[in-house]
């Protein structure tokens, strides 16, 4: 059970370096829920009725006895991380961009900005019941997609034991067919009502997978399946995989975190190798700290979005997401400022006048 409305905020429909959580959650079904309950603070809203379905859910699902196949199950898990991680490398804004050669494709980094005015209805439906049933309607709505992870180029090269020397017209043919398929997607988007649709619906199944990421579904440790590529058919720089620095399967959450959720700390689409994370520009913690002392680490757990680890004499601060002089240098530096504001008080207008006529001067001078 989640116990905490603040890890609610970023859990439920996080944006993580979002803003207007809020704002994206939401709608006319909550408001009618608060004045039934006589509530008027949203966040309220939030702790009430998701805490009480999702707890009741949980412990139904706990007590109703009902036989999953695993294998089915492990399965839908892969080919929606394949669709959600073709969203997050892929996809671009397509509420406000028009031209797709152009339009940035940013998911990687950060969920989209702004947010989502609205969570479409029939994931929000699903997902926010329970994870099995999220799952399983997920899985169901992309046997109607032309683009499946199982005729992917990267998918089909595995399971046939392929390689680009003794393979190369398979391959070519393969992949080929999976760029139409890719092609029909992006345009016609069934089975959605167009590439809008699609857009807000994979948009809200990111939300909700990235949620039962945090929440350590025990279900999401494993893919059972490599999953470093961009799930886009054949990458010609990588090969069907990239050999991220981030994603092995073998540790817990790793395909899930890297499938459904951007990452704060690295927002870079591919790293050859951690050090790339620490030493981009791009990194949150790179700027004002030196090499060696530019970690940076996403408590997801803990509802906190990232934070650098700040070297001696600096403490990270919240409001600026920057690291700054310690508190005892900061008390210093007031009590410097404050001392001559008091000094400044007592000069006539005459001297203040003359000190910054002589300041003027002597900065010209230099």
């Amino acid at each position: 059970m989640i116990n905490n409305i603040n890890t609610i905020t970023l859990l439920f429909i996080s944006c993580i370096l979002c803003d207007n959580i809020f704002n994206t959650s939401i709608g006319t079904e909550e408001i009618t829920y608060a004045s039934s309950k006589g509530i008027q603070d949203f966040s309220q809203i939030l702790k009430e009725k998701f805490v009480t379905n999702n707890s009741e859910t949980t412990a139904a699902s706990a007590s109703s006895g009902t036989e999953v196949d695993i294998d089915e199950l492990r399965e839908n898990i892969r080919d929606i991380g394949y669709y959600l991680r073709s969203h997050k490398f892929n996809e671009y804004d397509r509420r406000y961009e028009t031209n797709s050669t152009t339009a940035e494709r940013i998911y990687f980094k950060t969920f989209p900005r702004p947010p989502l005015r609205s969570l479409h209805w029939e994931v929000h439906k699903y997902c926010e019941s329970s994870f099995m049933e999220c799952v399983n309607y997920l899985a169901k709505k992309l046997r109607g997609v032309a683009a499946r992870r199982t005729d992917d180029t990267s998918i089909v090269m595995m399971k046939q034991h392929w390689k680009w020397k003794t393979n190369t017209a398979q391959i070519e043919q393969v992949d080929e067919e999976c760029k139409k398929n890719k092609k029909l997607d992006d345009h016609i988007a069934d089975p959605f009502e167009g590439p809008l649709e699609r857009y807000q619906w994979r948009v809200t199944a990111s939300y909700f997978m990235c949620w039962y990421t945090m929440k350590k579904t025990p279900e999401l440790k494993r893919f059972h399946e490599k999953c470093d590529n961009f799930a886009n058919c054949l990458d010609y720089n990588y090969g069907p995989y990239n050999d991220d620095a981030r994603v092995d399967d073998l540790f817990d959450f790793s395909c899930a975190l890297y499938s459904f959720c951007p990452n704060p700390c690295c927002p870079l689409k591919y790293a050859n190798m951690m050090n790339d994370c620490l030493n981009s520009p791009e990194n949150p913690c790179y700027r004002q700290n030196n090499v060696g002392q530019r970690a940076c680490e996403a408590d997801l757990e803990q509802n906190s979005e990232f934070r650098c680890i700040c070297h001696w004499g600096y403490i990270w601060d919240e409001d600026s997401r920057e690291c700054l002089s310690s508190m005892a240098l900061s008390a210093l530096k007031l009590k410097r400022k404050e001392k001559t504001k008091i000094e400044m008080m007592k000069l006539t207008l005459w001297e203040k006048i003359k000190n910054i006529i002589f300041w003027r001067k002597g900065s010209s001078s230099n």
